[in-house]
């Protein structure tokens, strides 16, 4: 400023006066349209600009401009060129021998130009235009960084909370159009949020009982206990919720943290699994039934076909017979016991429990080892084992581990071609026992092996044409070992063999002395 432009923000003390008012205006604003304009005309006015203006970028990138001053709506065409200039180069003083800029801004004798920083981010950029030359003294260019910082101040906030009411808009939205009820409590066990859903499922909370703790609602006793032991449940086995004699729902947990990733509560999603339940309890009895009246046939096929050599002896052509008929009841039998045993143990729908006991791997391997050496020599093939002598005796469910390692070996030696080599072998590898079979036989390819472990599923091969299964056998094998925290997997590459891993960890349920004796996996 000079003598010869008298202005009531003459001095500093005027300056610091309209800056104080002015963070007062900005701060009651209701909009950001609102703030800036007050600010602009205050700047104009302060520092006796012919025109200042305000450029920004919001979220998607489109530009927002702000002016004040008769000579603003003119300048506007050079909002784009200069922020880009600060965006490069930052706060710069124009003089008319720059020529790029003094036949745009012909009019102005100089121009000044101000980075808005906040947060690590280029918010914006001010600038102002001057019909007269060297216009500011350095108490104007302290007040005008200062209003800079508040304006780049301003945006950041601004934007920042248009992000957070956008975000709270669409949870808003997502909530109420969910149509599973979904409830948010806190780490204290206090209701802090419903949908719609869950209004309607739970007629008696409303917005008198947000922030009351679940244990004084009505019937929220069973989610409160449900909460309370969250740690115990995972994401494959959510726990259920009896809202009534009818109606049965999955709870699905999700934690809720802070921005320091500490625990602050739970979303807890119902989802209606009533129907499936009833499917499911209608299958159960289904397999129950037909398991019975299959068996029992069966147990009387069995005994007349053992008493057949009783009654006399058999011409040739009636052995081979009964050998046929042998072999089927067999292959029959093998498969009842595989789809109930499947039903059991499916991940989603059953219901069988471990029954876990101290057993000696060493001796299930021994078993299983000896029970198929004969088939194996049968068929000519070269079977090899070997044991780690550090195997520990673990407490897992004797029945189902043996299975599992009959299953893997029965299916090496009824897929390894004549004269094949089979190897099985137990060991300790990284704190889990793994049982592992190996085979030179034809080898899986990589889109068959992604789906071999699912149920039902049987590998179309030529060469196993004549190969009797019920596509059970693999299904069985992956949820023992996944009932007992382990995993099975195969390795495999076609026309050189497979191996087949099945692992059991060393910690948790399955060592001796946990107290988990029984256990539901």
């Amino acid at each position: 400023m000079t003598d010869a432009q008298p202005t009531q923000y003459h001095n500093s003390r005027e300056q610091q006066r309209a800056f104080l008012t002015l963070t007062q205006s900005v701060a009651e604003a209701h909009h950001l349209d609102e703030a800036v304009a007050h600010m602009l005309s205050v700047v104009l006015e302060v520092a006796k600009a012919a025109c200042v203006r305000l450029v920004a970028r919001d979220d998607s990138g489109a530009w927002e401009s702000y002016g004040a001053g008769a000579f603003a709506e003119r300048a506007a065409e050079m909002d784009t060129p200069i922020y880009e200039r600060v965006a490069e180069r930052g706060a710069f003083t124009w003089t008319p021998s720059e020529e790029a800029l003094s036949r745009a801004l012909a009019e102005l004798a100089a121009v000044v130009a101000l980075p808005l920083w906040a947060r690590g981010h280029l918010q914006g950029v001010l600038w102002l235009g001057f019909e007269q030359p060297d216009a500011l003294d350095e108490s104007d260019r302290i007040f005008l960084e200062t209003v800079a910082a508040q304006a780049a101040l301003l945006i950041a906030e601004t934007r920042a909370f248009e992000r957070v009411q956008k975000q709270h808009k669409w949870l808003a939205a997502v909530l109420h159009y969910t149509p599973d009820p979904v409830l948010v409590v806190d780490c204290h066990f206090r209701l802090q949020l419903i949908n719609p859903a869950a209004r309607k499922l739970f007629p008696e909370l409303g917005e008198e009982t947000i922030g009351h703790p679940l244990a004084a609602l009505e019937r929220m006793g069973g989610l409160l206990e449900i909460l309370r032991a969250s740690a115990e449940y995972d994401d494959d086995a959510p726990p259920e919720y009896r809202l009534d004699e009818e109606r049965t729902f999955a709870v699905n947990l999700s934690d809720v943290r802070d921005a320091d990733g500490e625990m602050v509560g739970w979303v807890v999603v119902l989802q209606d699994i009533t129907r499936f339940k009833r499917l499911h309890d209608n299958m159960a009895d289904f397999l129950s039934t037909v398991s019975h009246d299959m068996r029992t046939p069966l147990t009387f096929m069995k005994g007349y076909l053992d008493m057949l050599g009783m009654v006399g002896p058999l011409s040739e052509k009636q052995t081979q017979f009964v050998e046929k008929i042998a072999s089927g009841f067999l292959q029959m039998s093998d498969m009842v016991d595989k789809i109930l045993k499947a039903g059991r143990l499916d991940p989603v729908t059953g219901t069988y429990h471990l029954e876990r006991e101290p057993c000696d791997l060493v001796e299930v391997f021994s078993d299983v080892v000896n029970g198929l050496s004969g088939p194996a020599k049968e068929k000519g093939l070269d079977f090899t084992y070997q044991v780690d002598g550090n195997i520990p005796v673990l407490n897992v469910d004797r029945d189902l581990v043996s299975s599992a390692f009959t299953n893997l070996v029965e299916n090496a030696i009824k897929y390894t071609p004549e004269g094949g080599r089979v190897e099985v072998a137990l060991g300790v590898r990284n704190n889990e026992v793994v049982f592992r079979v190996t085979d030179n036989g034809y080898g899986i390819s990589p889109e068959n092996q992604r789906k071999l472990f699912r149920r039902n599923v049987r590998i179309h091969r030529k060469e196993w044409k004549r190969i009797k299964g019920s596509g059970l056998g693999l299904f069985i094998v992956r949820n023992v070992a996944q009932r007992h925290g382990g995993d099975t997997w195969v390795e495999s590459e076609e026309g050189k063999g497979s191996t087949f891993y099945f692992t059991i960890p060393l910690d948790g349920a399955n060592l001796i002395g946990s107290g988990a004796h029984k256990h539901k996996g």
